[in-house]
């Protein structure tokens, strides 16, 4: 009697588990190329901001100093100018292109009032460029910087470009 009984049971079993049968679902992953802009994959590594050191340490590398400029005391928002200039001159020049800074607070023959004697003014060698090109670094860089900064051709003997803050008491 148990043996039928356990055939009776296998059966069942089997009855019960063929009327339950669904098929298995196909999946097929979405073939989507990520296309991410380069805000956007900064914003996914979650890189730290830079802060002020880390800013002036980018100036310095990405520009070459005329002997004894000083630029260690130059105020936070000058240092993003300079940055900021530097890439209007890679966008005329070419990425290969490393400007030269000719002055910042160091030099005994800027005006009494000079910004530069305030930490709010930088220039940069343009002396050597073609002039179509002088001219056209020189209005990208008052378009990129807008009303907050002064951007001067000043030209001459020691022709460069001069930029300024402008919201600096005088």
């Amino acid at each position: 009697m148990a043996p039928v009984i356990a055939v009776a049971v296998l059966i069942g079993v089997y009855i019960l588990i063929k009327s339950n049968e669904r098929p298995i679902p196909h999946y097929e992953p979405k073939q989507v190329e990520d296309t991410w802009s380069a805000e956007e994959y900064m914003r996914h590594l979650n890189v730290k901001p830079f802060n002020q050191r880390e800013v002036h340490r980018l100036l310095l590398k990405r520009t070459r100093q005329k002997e004894g400029v000083y630029l260690e005391s130059l105020l936070p928002a000058m240092d993003t100018a300079g940055i900021e200039i530097v890439h209007c001159f890679h966008q005329v020049m070419g990425d290969d292109y490393v400007p030269v800074i000719t002055s910042g607070n160091d030099y005994p023959y800027h005006k009494p009032n000079s910004k530069h004697y305030k930490n709010a003014a930088i220039d940069f060698r343009i002396k050597y460029i073609p002039v179509e090109k002088r001219r056209e670094i020189v209005e990208k860089a008052q378009e990129k910087l807008g009303n907050r900064f002064r951007v001067l051709w000043e030209k001459g003997e020691t022709e460069h470009l001069h930029v300024e803050l402008v919201d600096v008491q005088e």
